[in-house]
């Protein structure tokens, strides 16, 4: 059988300094051999690298790791049947970097980079992305980019993130920064000048100061101090200090002095020639001289010792201005030094205001030569601190939690010439109510100072179990998606990996899952509708795996119901071939989401038909291809994501038929003859039937003694149409003529001629 690798290698993330190892597994048929390889350059197996293959396990062990030995690192597994690779990255982590600046200075961070265009780049803090403007300024070229802190700040410690990415993948950088803010003593930039005054005018004195704020000034005339008055204005603003004298006396001449103080000392700013240098370093004098011709210069030191170039010593003059240089400065080279002018007119000492310079050497300040780790043990193991400083006869010191540390059972101490040991025995987490693990201080100092440094010691132990409880976020029929939080108790070394296991809850046999993920979220799969299931998870680092966290008993099935039936359907806007049917939305959705509704249908007693093959998000549906004249029932099914509800209940019949309305007003109603109990009304048939034949008409009276009259077929009665107004009254015709009158005697009365009347009797 062919080599098989049934554990990969993994990224390994480690810091300069400390060991790691990097292991995978493999099975095949022995016997088998393994080589390893870094950048496609086989390992030379040693006291850097050493190999172990056991058990179907393959680890490669990399001691006190360099920078260099960042890269891809593969393990090539050969037996008789054949060959394979896997292969894993190792990342060498630099320890954070130290830049002293000065509180309120700027300071700047860089990165170079390379990769195919367009590239985009960004620096981050606390994951909050930095961009130019009051306090940052990025500038960002096609191969480097720079972090520029305008202002530093106590806070601005810490680490930085650089996040690099293109098209194909983004790569992040982390650069840990600690400021050490340094206080600079001041100094004069701009020295006091010799000034000329006219008796009752005003003098002003005036030098430039540099140095950490707050500064302090101080004026003194002829070493008495001088106190602020009517005629005594002193002025410090932007680092100038300003002495103005107004009503000028004879007794204002003199010598006057300005003293600038801060904190690393209250007169290191006094404004003379003075100067100050650490052993070691190098120190530069200047002096400027005038005359015609320039005049040559020579440097002595003291009295009568004259300075020759050459060695550590170097003298250049260009023109008016000679400069003196040391190299490598030691306690003998303190003292006065002053500078000699002299051409064809004479010769003169030269300064501008003192005639010497003195200069001053301080002893070199201790500090670390080599590089001191933090150290890992197993519980009950002793654990060794080791350093190496500068100078003999260093007073070192160690402390825990502020505390000095003094010999006893526990600590030894011990030193030989430059190198000092602390041994602490049987480290425990916690011992007496004492805990020995965790942060150290070791100090060393001599007259030129102290030098402090942080050391931690770790007992290394399997992780603590997961914090629980485990959050089952979904479950279906086939799979739960599960969560879990990191130990608290990561046993002293990161967590490399969670191993995932799952059983039947009435079973004792586990089965594996997941073993090569640090992700705290798992989707399980491949679950068996309605069996009951347990979950566990354990959390493993290099010193092995940690104890269990169970989950409770979960059932592979749907966490909610099918809805519940839909309302009754409804029927309107029927066609001799199509009807649309309504219902209303089911009382329960279930817990889950409607997600659409079936329509079925069938003839009067037959057999259910399904309707739609998509189901509808609507509440209603338009059927269609009926037959017009059969008769229909329908019913409804609601669907959510665990399936379809129980049926609604069963529509009324539905006979679909061409659409039929009421007709139209019947036309022109008039009346033909009335009388006074009687009137004849006449009309014409409506204009449109409404698709059925005319039953009938009914006719209406009102008190405006007009009619109306409508039209009715099987849908109803239509609108109505009025006639004119009539009068109902008894008619008369004009009299005929009347009957012949029978007279049987006339008597006349007259008087004087004239008839006066006639009368008729029977």
């Amino acid at each position: 059988m062919p080599p098989t690798f049934t554990k990969s290698l993994k990224r390994v993330d480690g810091n300069i300094g400390n060991d790691v190892s990097m292991d995978c597994k493999v099975s095949g048929s022995q016997p088998m051999t393994i080589v390893w390889f870094k950048d496609d350059q086989e390992i030379e197996l040693g006291a850097k690298f050493q190999s172990e293959f056991k058990d179907s396990s393959a680890t490669l062990r990399v001691s006190r790791l360099e920078k260099a030995d960042s890269g891809v690192y593969k393990c090539k597994a050969t037996n008789s049947a054949g060959f394979k690779e896997t292969s894993g990255t190792l990342y060498v982590k630099e320890e954070a970097k130290s830049i002293s600046v000065t509180q309120g200075d700027p300071a700047t961070l860089g990165v170079r980079f390379s990769g195919t265009k367009p590239l985009k780049a960004k620096w981050l803090r606390a994951g909050k992305e930095l961009t130019s403007g009051q306090r940052f300024k990025v500038q960002t070229t096609d191969t480097s980019s720079v972090l520029k802190i305008l202002k530093t700040e106590k806070t601005d410690s810490g680490e930085f993130t650089f996040e690099i990415s293109n098209d194909c993948l983004m790569c992040t950088g982390n650069i840990k920064v600690n400021f050490a803010y340094q206080i600079i003593p001041p100094s004069f930039t701009r020295k006091l000048k010799q000034t000329e005054g006219i008796k009752g005018s005003f003098a002003h004195l005036e030098c430039l100061v540099s140095g950490s704020l707050p500064i302090t000034v101080q004026w003194y005339k002829d070493e008495k101090e001088i106190q602020a008055d009517d005629r005594h204005k002193c002025t410090f603003f932007e680092n100038v200090a300003c002495l103005e004298i107004s009503d000028l006396h004879l007794k204002n001449g003199g010598s006057y002095t300005c003293i600038a103080k801060n904190k690393v000392s209250n007169d290191a700013g006094k404004d003379t020639s003075d100067a100050v240098v650490t052993a070691g370093d190098a120190v530069c004098l200047k002096c400027q001289v005038a005359g015609e011709p320039i005049p040559s210069v020579k440097w002595m030191k003291g009295k009568w010792r004259q300075l020759t170039h050459g060695g550590r010593i170097s003298i250049v003059q260009k023109g008016q201005e000679s400069k003196l240089e040391i190299r490598e400065v030691t306690k003998s080279d303190s003292g006065q030094y002053r500078c000699v002018a002299s051409n064809k007119h004479g010769e003169i000492d030269y300064c501008h205001v003192h005639p010497f310079t003195s200069l001053s050497v301080l002893a070199e300040q201790i500090h670390f030569t080599k590089r001191i780790h933090n150290v890992e043990v197993n519980e009950r193991q002793s654990a060794t601190f080791e350093c190496e400083v500068s100078f003999d006869n260093a007073i070192v010191s160690w402390y825990k939690d502020t505390w000095e540390l003094k010999e006893c059972t526990k600590y030894t101490f011990r030193s030989e010439g430059r190198r000092h040991f602390m041994v602490i025995r049987n480290v425990t987490i916690e011992d007496e109510g004492v805990n020995h693990t965790g942060t150290y201080l070791l100090t060393v100092s001599n007259a030129a100072g102290t030098k402090t440094v942080a050391l931690s010691v770790t007992v290394l132990d399997v992780p603590a179990a997961p914090i629980g409880p485990v959050n089952i976020m979904e479950v279906t029929p086939d799979s739960m998606t599960i969560e879990w939080r990191p130990p608290k108790d990561d046993g002293g070394s990161p967590v490399t990996n969670y191993i995932v296991e799952k059983r039947e809850s009435n079973k004792e046999t586990w089965g594996g899952v997941s073993s090569g993920s640090l992700e705290t979220q798992l989707r399980i799969t491949r679950l068996q509708k309605g069996t009951e299931y347990v979950v566990r998870i354990r959390a493993a680092n290099k010193m092995g795996v940690g104890a269990p966290l169970e989950s409770k008993p979960t059932v592979a099935e749907h966490t909610f119901m099918p809805p519940s039936p839909p309302g009754k359907p409804q029927q309107y806007d029927v066609a001799e071939d199509a009807v649309t049917i309504g219902w209303t939305m089911p009382l329960a959705d279930g817990g889950s989401q409607i997600t659409g509704y079936l329509i079925e249908r069938r003839h009067k007693g037959g057999k259910w038909i399904r309707v739609n093959r998509t189901p509808c998000k609507d509440l209603r549906y338009r059927v269609q291809g009926l037959f017009e004249g059969s008769e229909y029932e329908f019913r409804v099914f609601a669907e959510n994501i665990a399936g379809y509800s129980g049926p609604s209940p069963t529509s009324d019949l539905c006979k679909p038929c061409r659409p039929i309305s009421v007709p139209s007003s019947p036309i022109n109603p008039k009346v033909k003859d009335y009388s006074k109990n009687t009137a004849d009304l006449v009309w014409t048939k409506p204009s449109r039937d409404g698709g059925s034949p005319i039953l009938g008409y009914t006719v209406e009276m009102k008190k405006a003694d007009s009619e109306e009259v409508r039209a009715e077929n099987k849908m109803g009665t239509g609108p109505a149409m009025e006639s004119r107004p009539v009068t109902v009254k008894t008619q008369f015709n004009r009299p005929g003529p009347p009957d012949t009158p029978e007279v049987t005697k006339v008597k006349i009365r007259s008087r004087f001629g004239k008839i006066v009347a006639v009368e008729t009797r029977d």
